[in-house]
């Protein structure tokens, strides 16, 4: 790299929310734009809200985050009617489109069926490739989700309100990636719209954009900044106005406080990302079924995994060891499912917690000097104050 690049700045701050592809938007903005069977206002919130249920490939295996509700019924659309406060026939009307307009798919397998949204695995692999083509996300605010304004937004018909709010939620992601990389008030992240801006994307009255910043108000907070103050005037004979009138030209707006997080541990958080990642892409590819509450699993022993990598960086072994883990697993689970022994496995997530720690015993054994044993067993207990379990066995 040439010296007189500036490196680029750890980010701070993110948006603590569901991931949301550009691809996905551009869609959205061409079928809202069409004159014959555009896409509704009901089709893109449920759309919207189907993201948080997916993992990393895309994949819906249960459409409630509700661990009390018994396995035959996550998949229920009913579940996203009760827990986001929409009617059933909205949500069932609207699942069935989005289906038909192939923005999500039923795959079938040997274990039952499962949802999974178009295209997000093929987005998702092509943040970190290296080729020309490259996809860009953002995250929709949690919160955006937990204060339920998709049913408002759906029954007073603003059919360009969660085009907008995507929008949105993309600018503010920009300015904590870009432009705010080292801030430490989130105060600070702010943004300016005009009225005209807002009427023409939301596609309506000034009345009717001033109501929509009020269902919003929680989440976005907009205030006006530049306003004119209109008199009647004295001149006109016909249809005089007695009132004096404020028109609003500019807001200033900001993100909800409460939807941002610090990004803490960033190099552990990758790390798990990543291998999170590669581990429902093989899972995916060798068309392996696992149930939503074994894939929660899953993802908690690689949770494991990574927190003990971290105690191998004093040797330099946390991404030799993460790697063959990952591999040994992942290759344990195609073979049982090749030879048809998946599935007299009672619980798939219990069984790769057990093979992860089966792995990772073998990897101490034969990839470690005695050296490397002690270096290791000497820095964890400085801060911790014992030997690492992990060692032990």
């Amino acid at each position: 790299m040439s010296v007189l690049l500036k490196q680029k700045e750890p980010q701070n701050f993110t948006i603590h929310g569901v991931k949301f592809f550009k691809n996905h938007l551009t869609k959205i903005k061409c079928d809202s734009d069409v004159t014959d069977n555009p896409i509704t206002t009901s089709e893109i919130s449920v759309f919207m809200i189907l993201h948080l249920y997916t993992d990393e490939m895309g994949q819906i295996r249960s459409l409630t985050k509700d661990p009390s509700v018994s396995e035959k019924k996550q998949l229920c659309i009913s579940n996203i009617a009760s827990e986001h406060e929409l009617t059933y026939e909205t949500v069932k009307k609207a699942f069935d489109s989005l289906l038909k307009r192939k923005y999500i798919t039923e795959v079938h397998t040997s274990n039952g069926m499962h949802y999974e949204i178009v295209d997000y695995a093929k987005y998702n692999q092509l943040v970190t490739s290296n080729d020309n083509e490259k996809s860009t996300y953002w995250y929709i605010p949690l919160a955006l989700f937990q204060e339920k304004i998709f049913g408002q937004l759906i029954k007073q018909r603003y059919h360009k309100g969660p085009i907008l709010l995507l929008s949105l939620c993309e600018y503010f992601q920009m300015q904590l990636g870009t432009n705010r990389r080292t801030i430490e008030d989130i105060k600070l992240v702010k943004g300016e719209r005009t009225m005209a801006y807002l009427k023409k994307a939301l596609n309506t009255t000034a009345k009717r954009v001033r109501n929509f910043l009020t269902i919003i108000r929680n989440i976005f907070c907009f205030k006006a900044i530049d306003q004119q103050v209109k008199n009647p005037s004295k001149d006109r004979i016909a249809r005089k106005r007695t009132f004096v009138q404020v028109c609003i030209e500019k807001f200033s707006f900001n993100l909800n406080a409460a939807c941002f997080k610090r990004i803490d541990e960033k190099v552990e958080r990758k790390t798990y990302a990543k291998y999170k990642k590669e581990m429902a892409a093989r899972i995916k590819n060798a068309r392996i079924p696992v149930k939503w509450r074994d894939s929660k699993d899953i993802e908690k022993s690689i949770s494991r995994m990574v927190n003990i990598s971290t105690h191998l960086h004093v040797v330099n072994k946390s991404k030799e060891m993460l790697d063959y883990t990952i591999s040994k697993v992942a290759d344990k689970l195609e073979e049982l499912h090749i030879t048809g022994q998946l599935g007299s496995i009672k619980s798939i997530g219990a069984f790769v917690n057990k093979c992860f720690t089966t792995s990772l015993q073998d990897f101490l054994k034969f990839s470690l000097q005695k050296g490397d044993r002690l270096d290791i067993g000497n820095a964890y207990y400085q801060m911790y104050g014992e030997y690492p379990p992990f060692l032990q066995k």
